[in-house]
Parts: C-alpha cells; structure tokens; sequence
C-alpha cells in the first residue's frame, strides 16, 4: 500500500473511491441476484448490431470523463505464417505474421472498459448521461433484462461470423465456444464490420491524443482495431503500422511490455520493496492471468471473453502501476507493443543466469537476419482464447486475397 497526500492507495482521495466503488458493487449484486447474473456481469454490456447506435451514444459521452480505455480483442487464432528471411528482427518476422492473419481473418469480439485518470470506473447511474430508449425485444436480445436502463463499465461488441464460410483454426474456436461464445448469434445478430468502424472512427476514442489504451500484448488487437477503421489492409512496412497505430491511438500502454521494464528496473534495484517482492514472485510467468493473481486483481466474468479480459486488462494496469512502479509510470514506456518493439524478456532472465530458452519475446538482436524454422518466436498463446499455439510456419502469404493456392497450417474453412 502506497502513501501520499495527491495519489496512490493510501491518499483519501483513493480510500474516498473504494468507498464509492463498496457501494456500487453492493447495488450492483443486488441488481444481480434479482435478475439471476453472475456476479459483476451487470456490468458487462453486450452490443450486437441492434444496439450499437445506442452504445457508441453512451460511449461518446463517457470518453470526456473516462478516457482510459483498456481492451481486448478475440479472434479466430493464428491460420498462416510467413517464410523466408527477415531482414532486421524477430520482430520483423512478428509483424509479418500478425499482417498475414489479420489480413485474411475476421474479429470476433472486442471489449473495453471505460476508467477514469484515477482508475475508478463509471457510475451505474449518472443524471448527466443521455441513453437512448430501447425496446423490449432489444433490451432482451442485449441482455438488459426487461429493460433496465443502467450504466455499464464494459462493452462487448460482437461481431458477425460465419463457421460455415468465414476461416479460422479449429482449436482457438472450440476454446472460445467453452468460454461461451455464441456464434449462431455472432451469424444472425454480428455487427458489421464497417458498422464498427464507421462508429469508433467518431466516438472520440480514437485519434484522441487525451485517450490512454491500456492492453496486454497487443499487436493482434491493435492489427483488427486498425483493419476495422481503415476498412483496409494492413500496410506491408512494420513502419507504415507504427505511423497508423500512433496516429489512430495517439497513447497506449502495454501492460506486458511494461511487465519487461519492471523486471529490467528490478535487475537495476530501481523498483520499491513491494514492486521487488511482486516481480520475483512472478518468476518467469507473464500472463495476464499470473499478473492478476500476483496484484490481488479479480476477474468478473469468463476468461477468454473480450469484455472480461478487457476489464481484468485495466485492474492489472492501475494495480501494476500503484504497487509495482509506485504510482509513476515514465512516458518513455509508452507506446510501445510488446512483441513487435525491440526490448526482450531475455535480457531478464540473462540477468539473472536463467539458461537462454524460447519464449514469448523476442530473442535475437535488431538488425539480425531471421529465418523462421524449428525455433521461430511464438504469437501469444496463454493469454488470448483466439492463438493457436500448434501452428507451423508453414505456406507463404501472399496478400489479402488468402490462400492463394498455398499452404497453411491447421485449420478450417468453409466446412
């Protein structure tokens, strides 16, 4: 626990808050039990294409006062790899993977949760907030429960997906259906792609530099977030990606990438007494959900949901930042996606005299030649229902058109 008279855990302005937020979770119980919800998903507002007018009505407001965005992306996993030399990185090899999929392949949901600077979240009634009527069948169809016209925290927004036509590797969607995905609703109910895009494009949480995006290994959400908005391609150059990712998310934070500064700072005696004792317990476990446990941090809802793991997203920042970095987070972090910037878990474990092995990083150094082969970097696998972990990189991608008459790893198309 943090002291201090403007910020951190123990101020009264933050005692003042879990004060507020003891009585919101106690309403929002209640509201639960009544309607028979598991416990916090009253908060967990899901948009289809019937209600998404609505929603980004609600959410133009909000943004003014809570423009902290944290977010997660399911997609349907990880159906083509790249082969060939990469001039520069392991990095290079990372884009051009997230490129090649994200090019062919469709979102299937995107959640976010909305904080404010302070990480308290919005209220479940606010006079100031204009919501739009909504009829019965649709209050039905979105899970309101006859009606109940309350605030929600986070936005599942589902989009339209067909298992009989649309591609997508078969593990990642049986994982995702055991979370409780519903994709005969995802075909009948899905928001348009353009729909969305169209929507996000003037909500004002994008190209807002006043807006922090908070995520965890990002690249893949970041690839759809960017293909929605375009409603194009994703550039070829892993340059031209980091000018639309800056330019369409002025700011964002990588809660993963963060994760590697920490244990960079650690190894530097850098860190509190507290943030030490967190990242040594962590060891070499670098989830969201390890994260999570480490920081005290509950889930509401179901993992590998995107509403659930964007709201668990956003605790593990604001708990990462009090308790690991001491409530200061150096801008120079920022802006950053794990995976495809150049700082490496390996430095961490080099550090501490951990034999190198292959991990979620990358291993090599900038600049170095990559042919992908027996020890290519893995895409994240543990921490997104949507990657296939058994993927070879096998077929070369040879643009937006898909197969091309080339190879690809496990999956299934129009069965």
């Amino acid at each position: 626990m943090l002291a201090g008279q403007g910020q951190g855990l123990g101020s009264a302005a933050a005692q003042a808050g879990f004060a507020r937020g003891a009585a919101m979770q106690e309403h929002s119980h209640a509201l639960e039990g009544a309607m028979g919800m598991k416990p916090g998903t009253a908060r967990i507002r899901e948009v289809w294409r019937h209600n998404l007018d609505a929603e980004f009505h609600v959410l133009r407001q909000l943004v003014q006062k809570y423009p902290y965005v944290s977010m997660d992306a399911e997609f349907p996993g990880i159906v083509a790899r790249p082969i060939g030399t990469f001039a520069g990185s392991k990095a290079e090899y990372h884009y051009q993977t997230l490129r090649c999929n994200v090019d062919i392949l469709k979102p299937i949901q995107i959640g976010i949760t909305l904080w404010t600077a302070e990480g308290d979240l919005p209220p479940q009634q606010d006079s100031n907030i204009n919501i739009l009527p909504i009829n019965k069948i649709q209050a039905y169809n979105s899970g309101l429960m006859g009606g109940a016209q309350h605030i929600p925290c986070t936005w599942v927004f589902n989009f339209q997906f067909n298992l009989d036509e649309d591609m997508y590797a078969e593990s990642s969607i049986e994982m995702l259906k055991q979370s409780g995905v519903d994709f005969q609703r995802n075909h009948e109910m899905g928001i348009a792609p353009h729909a969305f895009g169209s929507l996000l494009t003037t909500s004002g949480l994008a190209f807002n530099p006043e807006v922090h995006w908070l995520s965890f290994h990002s690249g893949y959400d970041f690839g759809y977030l960017i293909k929605l908005l375009s409603d194009d391609a994703l550039p070829n150059d892993q340059g031209e990606f980091f000018e639309l990712v800056s330019m369409y998310f002025p700011k964002l934070w990588d809660i993963k990438f963060l994760l590697r500064h920490a244990q960079r700072m650690r190894n530097a005696n850098r860190l509190p007494a507290e943030g030490i004792r967190i990242v040594d317990s962590l060891g070499q476990k670098s989830g969201l959900q390890d994260l999570a446990e480490e920081l005290g941090c509950q889930r509401v809802g179901t993992a590998h949901t995107a509403g659930s793991d964007a709201w668990l997203t956003g605790s593990v920042y604001w708990a990462m930042k009090s308790k690991i970095f001491a409530g200061n987070l150096e801008d120079e972090q920022s802006d950053q996606i794990y995976g495809l910037h150049g700082q490496y878990r390996e430095e961490f474990f080099a550090a501490q005299g951990t034999p190198g092995q292959q991990t979620n990083g990358l291993g090599s150094a900038a600049g170095a030649n990559f042919t992908p082969g027996s020890n290519n970097p893995s895409t994240p696998t543990n921490q997104h229902a949507g990657l296939n972990s058994t993927q070879t990189p096998v077929g070369h991608y040879g643009g937006a058109g898909g197969a091309g008459g080339h190879g690809f790893g496990n999956f299934q198309y129009g069965k």
